[in-house]
């Protein structure tokens, strides 16, 4: 089969890997003209991780990922400790397979190299997709045709095939996210071991752990939201206005925004997942089908979910039982990342609720780590599908 997948960014670059591993022949429409480096980090979990080794990447991750030992939940204006989880060699114990911090620029890059070569055709923006009996045929604002046996659509938050399949409202979550970078040379005090640190106040967070190998440290702050917006977007940040948001905070969370090289700005949308996951022989696959606020760090880990259940579901399938395998990938994800949709707009709500007590934080915490443990982390796709790419 011919599956042709809208959108190289993690969701598609990694459906790419597990079907090429299959046989299957893909392609991938990017409207993009280059690879966009992104400079935010990120936590892959356990549940990403581990089929990501399984695809053979683990040495390629271990030469930019950090295994972070710890994370230290920390009170917002004097550092206090207010909770620690032990993860590194713990986590490694319990789930086989460590957390990991890295780059998203980092990952896609890995995933871009292990893709088909030549499968990525970029300034492709599809703005219609035909379907028929026997196969679909996308159409490009070039006027280019592509014709396949199937359409993913893995092409984010913005989603062109999502809209095709669902009409839903979007939302505002109400938060600011800053993210930025800096060499850890600048801090050495965060240089003596690998954590996640997080300091919590009312209706605020600041976060951060090491990246690249542990020689650059990536931060991620949440504030409310000064302005009404419709939807998600990102600008270039200013290291003054993250100064004075976080005004009168811990002087190690100013001594990290005073050494940034790098901040962007994200304004927070909050979509609910989509009702129809596929229609025919068109699917839905990670921010284009469950969207999710960033405080559960499962969006790209989701993504990672999708790709390898999906890859699954087609391996056997035909042109002739396509429809089959895409249901049954939508059923094996749907109620999994509703939930964790759920789990993550939960923990949003609660940190940002308005004259929170701060020292009520290590409770809510508490319950995350509750949440996530095992269901979240110890979650194994091949035996979720029965099968081992």
């Amino acid at each position: 089969m011919r599956i042709v997948i809208v959108g190289a960014g993690i969701a598609g670059l990694t459906l790419a890997t597990a079907l090429a591993r299959t046989g299957a022949r893909t392609v991938l429409l990017d409207q993009s003209t280059e690879a966009q480096p992104v400079g935010a980090g990120l936590q892959l979990s356990p549940n990403a991780a581990r089929p990501l080794r399984r695809l053979g990447l683990d040495k390629a991750l271990e030469s930019v990922a950090v295994r972070p030992e710890g994370q230290d939940i920390l009170r917002w204006d004097d550092g206090t400790l207010v909770h620690s989880t032990p993860m590194g060699a713990e986590y490694e114990r319990h789930y086989g397979v460590p957390l990991y911090t890295l780059l998203r620029s980092d990952l896609h890059r890995i995933l871009r190299d292990s893709a088909p070569s030549g499968s990525v055709r970029r300034g492709r923006y599809v703005t219609s997709i035909l379907e028929s009996s026997d196969g679909v045929t996308l159409r490009c604002s070039d006027g280019q045709e592509i014709t396949g046996d199937v359409a993913i659509g893995a092409d984010g938050i913005h989603s062109m095939i999502r809209g095709m399949l669902n009409t839903e409202q979007h939302g505002f979550a109400n938060r600011v996210l800053y993210r930025g970078l800096l060499p850890i040379e600048r801090v050495p005090e965060f240089a003596a071991e690998p954590r996640v640190r997080i300091w919590m106040g009312t209706d605020a967070h600041f976060s951060c752990y090491p990246v690249s190998g542990g020689t650059r440290l990536s931060f991620n702050a949440s504030v409310p939201a000064d302005i009404d917006h419709p939807e998600s977007w990102s600008s270039q940040g200013r290291i003054s206005d993250l100064k004075r948001a976080f005004d009168g905070w811990s002087p190690e969370v100013h001594t990290v925004i005073s050494a940034a090289e790098w901040i962007g700005t994200w304004i927070l949308g909050d979509r609910e997942p989509v009702r129809n996951w596929h229609r025919g022989r068109i699917a839905l696959m990670g921010d284009a089908a469950h969207p999710m606020l960033p405080f559960f760090a499962q969006g790209a880990n989701q993504a990672v979910e999708d790709a390898i259940v999906l890859a699954s579901c087609l391996r056997t399938a035909t042109a002739f039982t396509v429809d089959q395998a895409l249901a049954q990938y939508a059923a094996l994800r749907r109620e999994r990342t509703q939930r964790i949709h759920s789990l993550s707009r939960d923990l949003t709500y609660s940190l940002s609720e308005s004259g929170a007590d701060p020292d009520q934080y290590e409770a809510i915490i508490t319950r995350t780590e509750h949440a996530k443990s095992d269901w979240v982390y110890g979650y194994d796709v091949d035996t979720a599908t029965g099968s081992r790419q």
